[in-house]
């Protein structure tokens, strides 16, 4: 009885180190598939850049906002709303911190280019959204549409949000969106995501990493 006792035993944890095993070879495949760690102090590089397909938004001035002004430079995207109480303006205000770290210099043209795009069209004018950005910083671009323009745009590259259910013309209403900041290639394409929180010091440090 003894011996079958310990041989039960033997074969339970058997089965424990090999499910442990097994869980630790796939956590292992996740982080290769998100790119070397080491490289990247907060960016998740995607194994192959994402092709987006074009779009049509309308930016802060009232011009068009397509995939071609995301082409030409680096482009940080960040989805939001004008009346959003805490993540929106802390991320900004991180934003606005990497635009002044990675500044060009007089006469200069960034690198990079910082994107508020507002997924509550119904209260966020381009006249809105054009005070509320340069609040943060005067360099920001601020966009957006319809919600099929910005669905568009967000489900390409993975940005959840929704809009409470409210009474046309209401003021107050809640909206609930992702929280990362998604980094398109010069290409205009997907390259990455730095997730929340938002720490500006690694962002402008995987920044610096990928223009050089």
């Amino acid at each position: 009885m003894a011996h079958n006792r310990i041989d039960l035993r033997f074969i339970l944890l058997a089965a424990l180190v090999a499910v442990l095993s097994a869980a630790a070879g796939f956590s292992l495949w996740q982080l290769r598939q998100e790119g070397p760690p080491t490289m990247t102090a907060a960016l998740r590089i995607l194994p192959e850049p994402r092709v987006i397909a074009d779009f049509e938004l309308v930016d802060q001035d009232g011009a068009p906002f397509s995939l071609e002004r995301l082409q030409g430079r680096w482009s940080l995207l960040f989805f939001g709303f004008t009346h959003c109480p805490d993540i929106c303006p802390s991320t900004l205000y991180d934003l606005h911190q990497v635009n002044q770290a990675m500044a060009p210099g007089e006469g200069g043209t960034a690198a990079h280019q910082v994107i508020f795009v507002s997924v509550d069209p119904e209260r966020d004018s381009p006249q809105r959204l054009k005070e509320y950005s340069a609040y943060f910083d005067p360099d920001f671009i601020a966009a957006s549409g319809d919600p099929a323009q910005i669905t568009a745009l967000t489900r390409q590259i993975g940005v959840a949000w929704r809009i409470e259910a409210h009474e046309p013309g209401a003021e107050n209403y809640t909206v609930d969106h992702s929280a990362s900041v998604m980094l398109t290639d010069p290409q205009g394409r997907l390259h990455g995501v730095f997730p929340a929180p938002h720490d500006a010091d690694e962002i402008i440090h995987d920044l610096r990493a990928l223009l050089d």
